[in-house]
């Protein structure tokens, strides 16, 4: 069985490149502390409550049609089919997260919680249960096939591995020696690794992220979806994994590529997050916003995500500006349609 060493694996990884992804982070968190008191944030953190969702099923290839997010999310429809069902039990979860973490441990009857969130009202008597069969962590080919990149532990050693990581987590977190960010990404390539339940170890992954980030003070999450961006670099994502789980079994991984993709998606949220306060708080016009939203963008930009930098403004004012730029050759229109993109003359 895997022997664990939290406190040497984050010690190990207090390199330069680490240790200048941590000092951006702490930088960008201090730029965007006024955050929740940013007009109309409901509706950025709504925003990113459903990006999260969305994003962190499509991962683990549980998909719901892009007209049903906003009824599922936000207008609590009843879910249809079992992928809908996923959806609505993870946003269930993230609300259960936004209640308790402040005062919540991380301790294995609150993982398995998260886990019984995803399933309760679509199979209760799965969900929150351990494998009962050996599991493997696959990536889907291009031709359709499933390729596995890991095997996963053996049911009978889920408890015992399980037991002994939390164990030093909780030994670690309590350690100023031990950095929290390299902590918690070390903590997930390995819970990731044990694959504690028979499906939806990725999503409670991502659910214990968002859960330690937010009890640590990092609270980005809740307003710019590092699950949306994971899934943007889906393809680094997985080469990350590849690269830290190889020797896993013996002790002999090295965690560096999965905890410094880890950081790249909090820094990178956390500098999202600070665009999406700097334009809305700029003394301009909407069409003169949606302007800039385009000429800054360094590839096209699709209209959702210029909804949601400029959440404050309603989506009838949006495609208005974006149809008069347009006309005006001002910007120009890549892609039409639903999927319709824009970028700069």
């Amino acid at each position: 069985m895997k022997m664990f060493d939290l406190k040497g694996t984050v010690l190990s990884l207090n390199t330069p490149s680490i240790v200048s992804l941590l000092n951006n982070i702490e930088y960008y968190k201090g730029k965007c502390g006024g955050v929740s008191k940013m007009k109309k944030v409901d509706v950025l953190k709504a925003m990113a409550r459903r990006s999260n969702a969305v994003a962190s099923n499509a991962i683990g290839n549980v998909y719901i049609g892009d007209d049903r997010e906003r009824p599922l999310c936000d207008e609590g429809a009843q879910p249809k089919n079992l992928q809908e069902h996923m959806v609505v039990g993870y946003l269930n979860a993230l609300d259960l997260i936004e209640e308790v973490y402040k005062y919540q441990t991380l301790d294995r009857s609150f993982v398995t919680t998260l886990h019984y969130y995803i399933y309760k009202d679509y199979n209760p008597e799965f969900g929150g249960k351990y494998k009962d069969s050996q599991n493997y962590i696959q990536e889907l080919m291009p031709d359709g096939s499933f390729h596995t990149i890991f095997v996963s532990a053996p049911p009978e050693d889920v408890v015992p591995a399980l037991d002994n990581l939390i164990y030093q987590y909780n030994e670690c977190a309590k350690d100023e020696e031990c950095n929290k960010l390299i902590l918690l990404a070390a903590f997930m390539l390995d819970f990731v690794c044990i694959h504690p339940y028979n499906h939806g170890n990725g999503r409670v992954s991502r659910l214990l992220l968002h859960f330690l980030l937010n009890k640590y003070g990092y609270m980005v999450d809740d307003y710019f979806a590092i699950a949306y961006l994971m899934k943007q670099h889906l393809g680094e994502y997985i080469d990350a994994f590849k690269a830290s789980s190889e020797g896993w079994y013996d002790s002999e991984n090295n965690y560096e590529a999965f905890v410094t993709f880890i950081l790249k998606r909090i820094l990178e949220a956390y500098r999202k997050l600070d665009y999406i306060i700097e334009i809305n708080e700029l003394n301009a016009t909407a069409e003169d916003k949606v302007l800039k939203v385009i000429n800054d963008s360094a590839t096209p930009i699709s209209k959702t995500m210029v909804l949601r930098i400029l959440y404050p403004i309603s989506k009838a004012t949006i495609e208005k500006m974006l149809s008069k730029l347009v006309k005006e050759n001002r910007i120009q229109i890549i892609t039409k349609g639903r999927y319709s993109k824009y970028f700069r003359v």
